[in-house]
Protein backbone atom coordinates (compact mmCIF):
# COMPACT_ATOMS: atom_id res chain seq x y z
CA UNK A 1 0.00 0.00 0.00
CA UNK A 2 1.09 3.68 -1.01
CA UNK A 3 1.50 6.36 1.81
CA UNK A 4 1.20 8.72 -0.83
CA UNK A 5 -1.74 7.64 -2.89
CA UNK A 6 -1.77 5.72 -6.35
CA UNK A 7 -4.54 6.41 -9.01
CA UNK A 8 -5.02 4.89 -12.44
CA UNK A 9 -6.13 7.91 -15.00
CA UNK A 10 -7.49 7.50 -18.50
CA UNK A 11 -6.54 10.47 -20.73
CA UNK A 12 -8.57 10.83 -24.08
CA UNK A 13 -7.50 14.16 -26.33
CA UNK A 14 -5.51 15.00 -29.46
CA UNK A 15 -2.95 16.20 -27.98
CA UNK A 16 -2.36 13.33 -24.95
CA UNK A 17 1.48 13.60 -25.71
CA UNK A 18 2.05 16.97 -24.96
CA UNK A 19 -0.29 16.80 -22.24
CA UNK A 20 1.93 13.96 -20.87
CA UNK A 21 5.02 16.17 -21.65
CA UNK A 22 4.38 19.03 -19.46
CA UNK A 23 3.14 17.04 -16.74
CA UNK A 24 6.79 15.40 -16.58
CA UNK A 25 8.43 18.86 -17.08
CA UNK A 26 6.37 20.06 -13.89
CA UNK A 27 7.87 17.52 -11.77
CA UNK A 28 4.71 14.55 -12.38
CA UNK A 29 6.04 10.76 -11.84
CA UNK A 30 4.47 8.89 -14.35
CA UNK A 31 3.84 4.68 -14.18
CA UNK A 32 2.74 1.95 -16.14
CA UNK A 33 1.81 4.30 -19.45
CA UNK A 34 -0.70 2.67 -21.38
CA UNK A 35 -1.89 3.58 -25.13
CA UNK A 36 -5.29 2.11 -25.48
CA UNK A 37 -5.91 3.70 -28.88
CA UNK A 38 -4.72 6.65 -31.03
CA UNK A 39 -5.78 9.51 -28.49
CA UNK A 40 -6.29 7.73 -25.24
CA UNK A 41 -3.42 6.63 -22.60
CA UNK A 42 -3.76 5.41 -19.23
CA UNK A 43 -1.39 6.12 -16.75
CA UNK A 44 -0.62 5.49 -12.55
CA UNK A 45 0.05 9.10 -11.08
CA UNK A 46 0.23 10.18 -7.98
CA UNK A 47 -2.45 10.97 -5.62
CA UNK A 48 -0.68 14.56 -5.50
CA UNK A 49 -0.55 15.00 -9.35
CA UNK A 50 -4.15 14.94 -9.92
CA UNK A 51 -4.81 18.90 -8.87
CA UNK A 52 -2.11 19.88 -11.49
CA UNK A 53 -4.00 17.21 -14.14
CA UNK A 54 -6.66 19.14 -13.97
CA UNK A 55 -5.52 22.57 -14.00
CA UNK A 56 -3.99 21.55 -17.06
CA UNK A 57 -7.06 19.97 -19.30
CA UNK A 58 -8.05 22.51 -20.58
CA UNK A 59 -5.31 23.83 -22.09
CA UNK A 60 -4.69 20.16 -23.81
CA UNK A 61 -8.36 19.54 -24.25
CA UNK A 62 -8.11 16.40 -22.73
CA UNK A 63 -10.76 14.04 -20.75
CA UNK A 64 -9.54 12.50 -17.60
CA UNK A 65 -11.28 9.58 -16.41
CA UNK A 66 -10.18 8.20 -12.49
CA UNK A 67 -10.50 4.68 -12.27
CA UNK A 68 -8.75 2.38 -9.14
CA UNK A 69 -7.66 4.56 -6.55
CA UNK A 70 -4.82 3.36 -3.90
CA UNK A 71 -3.32 4.23 -0.53
CA UNK A 72 -3.89 5.70 3.02
CA UNK A 73 -5.38 8.86 1.29
CA UNK A 74 -7.93 7.05 0.04
CA UNK A 75 -8.55 5.01 2.94
CA UNK A 76 -8.48 8.23 4.87
CA UNK A 77 -11.49 9.50 2.83
CA UNK A 78 -13.57 6.54 3.20
CA UNK A 79 -12.92 7.11 7.03
CA UNK A 80 -16.43 7.33 7.47
CA UNK A 81 -17.34 3.54 6.33
CA UNK A 82 -14.54 1.78 8.53
CA UNK A 83 -13.89 4.46 11.13
CA UNK A 84 -16.83 3.20 12.60
CA UNK A 85 -16.08 0.11 13.08
CA UNK A 86 -12.83 0.45 13.50
CA UNK A 87 -13.58 2.12 17.58
CA UNK A 88 -16.25 -0.44 18.25
CA UNK A 89 -13.43 -2.90 18.10
CA UNK A 90 -11.60 -0.80 19.66
CA UNK A 91 -13.56 0.06 22.47
CA UNK A 92 -14.63 -3.74 22.95
CA UNK A 93 -11.60 -4.62 22.99
CA UNK A 94 -10.27 -2.36 25.40
CA UNK A 95 -13.45 -3.06 27.71
CA UNK A 96 -12.97 -6.32 27.54
CA UNK A 97 -9.08 -6.21 28.71
CA UNK A 98 -10.44 -4.12 31.46
CA UNK A 99 -12.97 -6.22 32.98
CA UNK A 100 -10.30 -9.04 32.73
CA UNK A 101 -7.86 -6.82 34.93
CA UNK A 102 -10.57 -6.91 38.30
CA UNK A 103 -11.52 -9.21 40.11
CA UNK A 104 -15.30 -10.28 40.06
CA UNK A 105 -15.60 -12.73 42.22
CA UNK A 106 -14.29 -14.64 45.02
CA UNK A 107 -15.71 -17.67 47.09
CA UNK A 108 -14.03 -19.07 50.21
CA UNK A 109 -14.56 -22.92 51.10
CA UNK A 110 -13.82 -25.55 53.74
CA UNK A 111 -13.87 -24.53 57.67
CA UNK A 112 -16.53 -23.13 59.99
CA UNK A 113 -18.60 -19.79 59.07
CA UNK A 114 -16.49 -18.18 61.76
CA UNK A 115 -13.37 -19.21 59.92
CA UNK A 116 -14.44 -18.37 56.47
CA UNK A 117 -15.89 -15.00 58.04
CA UNK A 118 -12.33 -13.93 59.55
CA UNK A 119 -10.64 -15.17 56.42
CA UNK A 120 -12.76 -13.01 53.89
CA UNK A 121 -11.47 -10.31 55.83
CA UNK A 122 -8.27 -10.98 55.80
CA UNK A 123 -8.73 -11.36 51.57
CA UNK A 124 -10.16 -7.71 51.73
CA UNK A 125 -7.08 -6.34 53.37
CA UNK A 126 -4.98 -7.92 51.26
CA UNK A 127 -6.30 -6.87 48.15
CA UNK A 128 -8.32 -9.97 46.78
CA UNK A 129 -11.66 -8.62 46.91
CA UNK A 130 -14.58 -8.11 44.57
CA UNK A 131 -14.14 -4.96 42.31
CA UNK A 132 -10.59 -4.53 43.14
CA UNK A 133 -7.79 -4.24 40.12
CA UNK A 134 -5.93 -7.31 39.81
CA UNK A 135 -2.68 -5.60 39.74
CA UNK A 136 -3.75 -3.57 43.84
CA UNK A 137 -3.78 -6.93 45.19
CA UNK A 138 -0.80 -9.12 46.72
CA UNK A 139 -0.03 -11.96 45.24
CA UNK A 140 -1.40 -15.55 45.66
CA UNK A 141 1.73 -16.43 47.69
CA UNK A 142 1.89 -13.57 50.07
CA UNK A 143 -1.68 -13.78 50.63
CA UNK A 144 -1.32 -17.45 51.88
CA UNK A 145 1.17 -16.91 53.93
CA UNK A 146 -0.28 -14.13 55.85
CA UNK A 147 -3.49 -15.93 56.60
CA UNK A 148 -1.45 -18.66 58.07
CA UNK A 149 1.01 -16.41 59.63
CA UNK A 150 -2.45 -14.42 61.15
CA UNK A 151 -5.29 -16.87 61.75
CA UNK A 152 -4.19 -19.46 64.05
CA UNK A 153 -7.15 -21.80 63.20
CA UNK A 154 -6.08 -22.56 59.55
CA UNK A 155 -3.54 -25.16 58.71
CA UNK A 156 -4.05 -24.90 55.20
CA UNK A 157 -4.70 -22.18 52.40
CA UNK A 158 -4.84 -22.85 49.12
CA UNK A 159 -5.78 -20.43 45.89
CA UNK A 160 -6.83 -21.11 42.58
CA UNK A 161 -7.87 -18.10 39.71
CA UNK A 162 -9.94 -18.94 37.15
CA UNK A 163 -10.41 -15.84 34.93
CA UNK A 164 -11.70 -13.21 36.83
CA UNK A 165 -12.88 -15.46 39.67
CA UNK A 166 -10.45 -16.31 43.01
CA UNK A 167 -11.52 -19.83 44.60
CA UNK A 168 -9.87 -20.00 48.31
CA UNK A 169 -9.54 -23.33 50.03
CA UNK A 170 -8.84 -23.43 53.63
CA UNK A 171 -8.54 -26.14 56.03
CA UNK A 172 -9.00 -25.89 59.75
CA UNK A 173 -7.02 -27.52 62.72
CA UNK A 174 -8.96 -30.44 64.04
CA UNK A 175 -10.20 -29.52 67.36
CA UNK A 176 -13.07 -31.45 68.79
CA UNK A 177 -15.84 -29.86 70.81
CA UNK A 178 -16.57 -30.82 74.58
CA UNK A 179 -19.61 -33.13 74.21
CA UNK A 180 -20.19 -35.45 77.19
CA UNK A 181 -22.70 -37.53 74.41
CA UNK A 182 -19.04 -37.82 72.47
CA UNK A 183 -18.72 -42.16 71.18
CA UNK A 184 -15.99 -43.64 73.50
CA UNK A 185 -12.37 -43.21 72.34
CA UNK A 186 -8.76 -43.27 72.72
CA UNK A 187 -5.77 -40.69 71.62
CA UNK A 188 -3.47 -42.42 69.40
CA UNK A 189 -0.35 -40.74 68.76
CA UNK A 190 -0.35 -38.93 65.05
CA UNK A 191 3.28 -38.84 65.04
CA UNK A 192 6.53 -40.59 66.96
CA UNK A 193 8.09 -38.34 69.36
CA UNK A 194 9.55 -37.90 73.44
CA UNK A 195 6.48 -37.12 75.60
CA UNK A 196 7.06 -33.69 76.74
CA UNK A 197 3.97 -33.02 78.72
CA UNK A 198 0.12 -33.93 79.03
CA UNK A 199 -2.58 -32.27 79.98
CA UNK A 200 -6.01 -34.84 79.85
CA UNK A 201 -9.09 -33.79 80.13
CA UNK A 202 -11.32 -36.90 80.03
CA UNK A 203 -10.03 -40.48 79.69
CA UNK A 204 -6.85 -42.11 81.74
CA UNK A 205 -3.48 -41.57 80.91
CA UNK A 206 -1.62 -44.36 79.17
CA UNK A 207 1.99 -42.67 79.08
CA UNK A 208 3.81 -40.69 80.74
CA UNK A 209 6.38 -37.46 80.45
CA UNK A 210 9.36 -38.63 78.99
CA UNK A 211 8.27 -41.25 76.89
CA UNK A 212 9.12 -42.24 73.75
CA UNK A 213 5.97 -43.14 71.79
CA UNK A 214 5.63 -44.70 67.80
CA UNK A 215 3.02 -43.17 65.43
CA UNK A 216 -0.32 -45.24 66.30
CA UNK A 217 0.86 -45.82 69.78
CA UNK A 218 -2.45 -45.15 72.21
CA UNK A 219 -1.24 -42.35 74.90
CA UNK A 220 -5.21 -42.12 76.69
CA UNK A 221 -7.50 -44.54 76.36
CA UNK A 222 -11.21 -44.41 76.81
CA UNK A 223 -12.07 -47.89 78.39
CA UNK A 224 -12.40 -46.81 82.40
CA UNK A 225 -13.65 -50.36 83.72
CA UNK A 226 -13.98 -53.22 80.97
CA UNK A 227 -15.87 -55.26 83.40
CA UNK A 228 -18.20 -53.27 84.28
CA UNK A 229 -18.26 -51.65 80.56
CA UNK A 230 -17.31 -47.93 81.54
CA UNK A 231 -16.17 -46.11 78.60
CA UNK A 232 -15.89 -42.26 77.69
CA UNK A 233 -14.07 -40.07 75.47
CA UNK A 234 -10.74 -39.07 75.25
CA UNK A 235 -9.96 -35.55 75.11
CA UNK A 236 -6.62 -33.44 76.07
CA UNK A 237 -3.46 -31.90 75.17
CA UNK A 238 -0.22 -34.76 74.46
CA UNK A 239 2.92 -32.25 73.81
CA UNK A 240 6.11 -33.99 72.19
CA UNK A 241 9.40 -33.45 70.68
CA UNK A 242 9.04 -34.07 67.07
CA UNK A 243 11.77 -34.48 64.57
CA UNK A 244 11.55 -33.24 60.53
CA UNK A 245 13.89 -32.99 57.88
CA UNK A 246 12.54 -30.13 55.54
CA UNK A 247 13.12 -28.54 52.33
CA UNK A 248 12.22 -24.75 52.67
CA UNK A 249 12.43 -21.88 50.48
CA UNK A 250 12.81 -18.30 51.33
CA UNK A 251 11.84 -15.48 49.25
CA UNK A 252 14.62 -12.88 50.85
CA UNK A 253 13.28 -10.15 49.34
CA UNK A 254 9.46 -10.41 51.00
CA UNK A 255 10.92 -9.86 54.20
CA UNK A 256 13.46 -6.94 53.63
CA UNK A 257 10.49 -5.31 52.78
CA UNK A 258 9.63 -5.21 56.41
CA UNK A 259 12.73 -5.05 58.10
CA UNK A 260 14.11 -1.29 55.82
CA UNK A 261 12.30 1.32 56.86
CA UNK A 262 10.92 4.50 54.25
CA UNK A 263 11.14 2.29 50.90
CA UNK A 264 10.16 4.48 47.89
CA UNK A 265 7.80 3.23 45.62
CA UNK A 266 8.35 3.62 41.71
CA UNK A 267 6.19 2.02 38.99
CA UNK A 268 7.68 0.53 35.51
CA UNK A 269 5.83 -1.28 32.10
CA UNK A 270 7.55 -4.18 30.69
CA UNK A 271 7.11 -5.97 27.45
CA UNK A 272 8.30 -9.79 27.05
CA UNK A 273 10.62 -9.54 30.20
CA UNK A 274 13.26 -7.50 28.63
CA UNK A 275 12.29 -4.13 27.58
CA UNK A 276 11.01 -2.06 30.66
CA UNK A 277 10.26 1.73 31.22
CA UNK A 278 10.49 3.18 34.58
CA UNK A 279 8.18 6.21 35.00
CA UNK A 280 10.34 8.41 37.70
CA UNK A 281 13.92 8.54 38.20
CA UNK A 282 15.93 6.60 41.05
CA UNK A 283 19.12 8.69 41.45
CA UNK A 284 20.62 7.80 44.73
CA UNK A 285 18.25 4.92 45.55
CA UNK A 286 19.05 1.00 45.55
CA UNK A 287 16.31 -1.24 44.34
CA UNK A 288 15.03 -3.66 47.16
CA UNK A 289 12.43 -5.71 45.53
CA UNK A 290 10.23 -6.16 42.49
CA UNK A 291 7.12 -6.93 42.40
CA UNK A 292 5.51 -8.51 38.60
CA UNK A 293 1.83 -7.70 38.27
CA UNK A 294 0.76 -9.27 34.38
CA UNK A 295 -1.94 -8.14 32.53
CA UNK A 296 -4.87 -10.08 31.39
CA UNK A 297 -7.32 -10.69 28.57
CA UNK A 298 -10.16 -13.14 29.36
CA UNK A 299 -7.89 -16.08 31.08
CA UNK A 300 -4.67 -15.19 29.25
CA UNK A 301 -1.19 -13.87 30.85
CA UNK A 302 -0.35 -11.50 28.50
CA UNK A 303 2.99 -10.99 27.83
CA UNK A 304 3.06 -7.52 29.62
CA UNK A 305 3.51 -6.41 33.26
CA UNK A 306 3.05 -3.60 35.71
CA UNK A 307 6.05 -3.74 37.87
CA UNK A 308 6.13 -1.94 41.39
CA UNK A 309 9.65 -1.20 42.56
CA UNK A 310 11.25 -0.80 45.82
CA UNK A 311 14.01 1.67 46.52
CA UNK A 312 15.71 2.76 49.26
CA UNK A 313 18.13 5.27 50.63
CA UNK A 314 21.73 4.15 51.60
CA UNK A 315 21.33 5.43 55.20
CA UNK A 316 23.63 4.32 58.32
CA UNK A 317 19.82 3.41 59.56
CA UNK A 318 19.33 0.82 56.42
CA UNK A 319 22.90 -0.48 55.97
CA UNK A 320 22.50 -1.76 59.50
CA UNK A 321 19.61 -3.81 58.13
CA UNK A 322 21.15 -7.71 58.17
CA UNK A 323 18.68 -9.96 57.30
CA UNK A 324 21.21 -12.96 58.61
CA UNK A 325 20.07 -11.76 61.79
CA UNK A 326 17.01 -12.34 61.35
CA UNK A 327 17.30 -15.57 59.50
CA UNK A 328 16.34 -17.42 61.98
CA UNK A 329 13.02 -15.66 62.45
CA UNK A 330 12.17 -16.19 58.35
CA UNK A 331 12.90 -19.75 58.92
CA UNK A 332 10.70 -20.03 61.66
CA UNK A 333 8.17 -18.71 59.73
CA UNK A 334 8.43 -21.09 56.50
CA UNK A 335 8.66 -23.77 58.98
CA UNK A 336 5.03 -23.07 60.76
CA UNK A 337 4.07 -22.16 57.15
CA UNK A 338 4.46 -26.01 56.37
CA UNK A 339 3.81 -27.24 60.14
CA UNK A 340 1.72 -24.80 60.86
CA UNK A 341 0.62 -22.45 63.65
CA UNK A 342 0.35 -23.41 66.42
CA UNK A 343 4.10 -25.58 66.64
CA UNK A 344 6.79 -24.14 68.57
CA UNK A 345 10.32 -24.52 66.98
CA UNK A 346 12.99 -25.59 69.77
CA UNK A 347 15.86 -26.19 67.55
CA UNK A 348 16.85 -25.79 63.61
CA UNK A 349 19.99 -27.19 61.98
CA UNK A 350 20.94 -26.52 58.53
CA UNK A 351 22.17 -29.21 56.68
CA UNK A 352 22.70 -27.53 52.99
CA UNK A 353 21.87 -24.17 51.57
CA UNK A 354 21.86 -23.22 47.76
CA UNK A 355 21.38 -19.37 47.10
CA UNK A 356 20.02 -18.12 43.74
CA UNK A 357 19.79 -14.37 44.04
CA UNK A 358 17.19 -13.45 46.46
CA UNK A 359 15.71 -17.24 46.84
CA UNK A 360 17.64 -19.38 49.69
CA UNK A 361 16.86 -23.51 49.68
CA UNK A 362 17.62 -25.31 52.59
CA UNK A 363 17.59 -28.76 53.85
CA UNK A 364 17.61 -28.32 57.41
CA UNK A 365 16.56 -31.05 60.46
CA UNK A 366 13.87 -29.39 62.46
CA UNK A 367 13.01 -30.28 66.08
CA UNK A 368 9.45 -28.89 67.35
CA UNK A 369 7.23 -29.24 69.94
CA UNK A 370 3.08 -29.99 68.91
CA UNK A 371 0.36 -31.40 69.85
CA UNK A 372 0.69 -34.89 68.47
CA UNK A 373 -3.00 -36.51 70.16
CA UNK A 374 -5.55 -37.96 67.54
CA UNK A 375 -8.86 -39.38 68.30
CA UNK A 376 -9.42 -42.63 67.65
CA UNK A 377 -12.92 -44.51 68.44
CA UNK A 378 -13.07 -47.18 70.14
CA UNK A 379 -14.08 -50.50 68.14
CA UNK A 380 -16.42 -53.53 69.15
CA UNK A 381 -13.26 -55.36 69.59
CA UNK A 382 -12.21 -53.07 71.99
CA UNK A 383 -15.39 -52.61 74.07
CA UNK A 384 -15.96 -56.76 74.12
CA UNK A 385 -12.68 -58.72 73.97
CA UNK A 386 -14.27 -61.46 75.92
CA UNK A 387 -16.77 -62.11 73.22
CA UNK A 388 -13.62 -62.04 70.72
CA UNK A 389 -11.38 -64.54 72.75
CA UNK A 390 -14.17 -66.95 73.39
CA UNK A 391 -15.39 -67.03 69.28
CA UNK A 392 -11.38 -67.33 68.56
CA UNK A 393 -11.92 -70.50 71.15
CA UNK A 394 -14.52 -72.15 69.20
CA UNK A 395 -13.14 -71.88 66.08
CA UNK A 396 -10.25 -73.94 67.45
CA UNK A 397 -12.52 -76.62 69.01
Amino acid sequence: MSFKGVVDVVIKSGQVEAFLNELVDEGVSLHSVTRIDENTIEVKVNYAAIPLMKSKRKKYKCQLKFKNREGLPFLYSQRKKWLPIMLSVIIAFLFTFILSNIVWNVTVEGGSPEARYEVDEMLGDLGLKQGNWVQNMKDISTIEREIMNNIEEISYVGINRNGTSYHVLIEESEKMEENTQRAPSDLIASKSGTIESMFVINGQPLVQIDDFVQKGDKLVTGILDLKNEAFTYSEGEVMAEVWYELDVTVDLSQYMLSLVPDTKNRYSVSLFDRFEWLFSRTEGRRLLAKDEKPLYFLHWELPISINKHYFYEETEEVMETDIEQHMEMIIDDQIKRQLGQSVEVIYQKVLHEERDSDKVKLEMFVKVLEDIGEEQLLSEEDMNPEEDEEENTDQGD
